[in-house]
């Protein structure tokens, strides 16, 4: 779901910087916290289940870069990885 949100916000355009970082901040500041707390808790488990990397994709640090993308008005080819 992350990279369909992803890929949506990376097109969106916010021209103001400080507009821009604002948003990214109050983004990071309720994901990040609870994406951490969901690996912290529940990664031992998912680690030893089948297809591990199917529910934990990312590291908190690959969101908080992907974060960083968003309002950039990139295009299509731009944000696919």
């Amino acid at each position: 779901m992350f990279e369909e949100l992803h890929q949506k916000q990376s097109q969106w355009t916010v021209p103001d910087r400080e507009l821009r970082e604002s948003l990214r901040l109050a983004v990071a500041e309720v994901l990040l916290p609870a994406y951490r707390s969901f690996v912290k808790r529940f990664g031992p488990l998912v680690e030893t289940g089948k297809n591990p990397q199917k529910y934990i994709k990312y590291t908190a640090e690959d969101l908080d870069r992907m974060l960083g993308e968003f309002f950039e008005g990139k295009n299509m080819s731009e944000t696919k990885r």
